[in-house]
């Protein structure tokens, strides 16, 4: 009785111990792989977001790297099985697309990271609104505003989600005004497609909420599209007095006194208050050009050109125009600017004729491209998106095919590979075939001579007997 207790006893024991030990084993393994696969994934996030930054870095300047440099984070991304990078990475993508003017590429790419980012498990709020903004640009710069609105619906609902979740983090960030910025674009995205009055109620509010807030910038926003509203409609005086209350700001940025110095300009232009019209043009150039954006100079050029062009000074037209295409080199991408080669063909009619053609012919073609390709038909809403919609379907489409090529090469490689081994084997056996019967022949014409040489050494002796 005594002999199988303390057996039993020692078995525990031992038993006791040994799990003991290679528990702590178990744990210290474990613990070991959990940190390597931390720091496998952090250093791979950092080598992706390395090459993202890179990228964006590089897309104003060279884009072709910047493809190339994006290309390779989605690569680190994929390969390390990160939903939510891969996500990031064709938003960067579409971002960079969006960036060179290719909008066709953007809205796919774009499209495809809202889809990747809403099948990940990680929320985030950032770059969903983001997407969802671009999409919503893009709609609207060919003219499809219904989409426009129903993209920034969209974003207002997650925006809502966010703040009421995570209210302190957008604070820290500085997004509690973003439902402000949302309803302002919804507001310019309803005044585009002609529902003036819900725009203009829609801003008559944000106007309270602006000086209820002291918010001066959503405030210079509100009086500046009220002021196009109203010029739009022909009420010249009050468009006018909103772009003025603008000016005389003390406290609004230089940005958005440059805006309302131009629409001063033109709704005095529209006017034909050529003088006055002049002096604030120069006044938004004076402050364009110190903020330094060149697609905004450029459209105050336009502006100073038009003007000069209703003066009839046909060289001075051409020379505004001129530098405001020498200092904003993608108006080719842009739907709504490219009419100037039209305005420089009509001036240069009287000054150099075959200027005139050349320009008359950049605009035919960019206009046909546009008519064909881009541009959406405004009175027909159903056929609004047709044209974009043809070109997205088709970059769709090499997508598919693309990865159903990869598809079928990672499913029938062991095939292509055996096949290509065959054939590789029946290669080398037909020239080991062909070396061994030219060695026959070799060595079959070495023994005749050696036979004939026999046989005449025969014959010789025999003569000599």
């Amino acid at each position: 009785m005594l002999i199988p207790f303390f057996y039993t006893l020692w078995a525990r024991n031992t038993v006791y111990r040994v799990f003991k030990r290679f528990t702590y084993k178990f744990l210290l393994v474990t613990l070991l792989l959990a940190f390597g696969l931390s720091s496998h994934g952090q250093n791979h996030r950092d080598s992706f977001t390395e090459k993202m930054d890179l990228a964006l870095s590089l897309a104003r300047k060279n884009s072709e790297e910047a493809i190339k440099q994006a290309g390779l984070a989605l690569e680190i991304a994929k390969e390390a099985r990160d939903e939510w990078a891969v996500a990031v990475g064709v938003s960067t993508m579409g971002r960079i697309s969006y960036l060179m003017r290719d909008y066709e590429v953007a809205y796919v790419n774009y499209s495809d990271a809202l889809n990747l980012l809403r099948k990940s498990d990680t929320t985030d709020y950032d770059n969903e609104l983001n997407i969802l903004r671009h999409l919503a640009i893009i709609n609207s710069k060919y003219s499809n505003y219904d989409e426009s609105i129903s993209l920034r619906l969209e974003a207002q609902n997650v925006a809502k989600s966010y703040l009421s979740k995570y209210p302190k983090i957008a604070e820290d960030r500085g997004h509690l005004g973003m439902l402000n910025d949302i309803s302002y674009f919804l507001a310019v995205e309803y005044g585009k497609k002609g529902a003036h009055k819900t725009a203009g109620d829609m801003l008559m509010k944000l106007w309270q909420r602006a000086e209820d807030k002291d918010d001066i910038v959503m405030h210079a926003r509100v009086l500046n599209k009220l002021g196009e509203i109203k010029k739009k409609n022909g009420e010249y005086k009050e468009a006018a007095e909103y772009f003025g209350l603008i000016v005389a700001e003390r406290e609004v940025s230089k940005k958005y006194k440059a805006m309302a110095y131009h629409n001063l300009a033109e709704t005095y232009m529209v006017q034909g208050n050529y003088s006055k019209a002049e002096s604030f043009y120069l006044n938004a150039l004076d402050f364009k050009k110190e903020i330094a954006d060149a697609r905004s100079t450029f459209i105050t050029y336009q502006g100073l050109g038009e003007l000069a062009y209703k003066k009839g000074d046909m060289q001075e037209a051409i020379n505004y125009w001129e530098t405001g295409l020498g200092i904003f080199d993608k108006v080719e991408g842009e739907p709504e600017l490219y009419s100037i080669y039209n305005s420089l063909q009509l001036a240069y009619m009287d000054v150099d004729v075959e200027k005139a053609k050349t320009f008359n012919q950049t605009h035919m073609q960019l206009n046909d491209f546009y008519v064909r390709n881009q541009t959406f038909q405004r009175e027909d809403d159903a056929a609004k998106r047709e044209a974009l919609s043809m070109l997205i379907d088709k970059q769709r489409q090499k997508r598919v095919d693309a990865a159903q090529r990869q598809q079928f090469i990672r499913e029938f490689w062991p095939v292509f590979l055996g096949v290509a081994l065959l054939v590789i084997f029946s290669i080398f056996l037909g020239v080991r075939y062909y070396m061994a019967l030219k060695a026959n022949k070799l060595l079959t014409k070495s023994q005749l001579k050696m036979q004939e040489a026999q046989a005449g050494s025969n014959t010789s002796e025999t003569t000599e007997d």
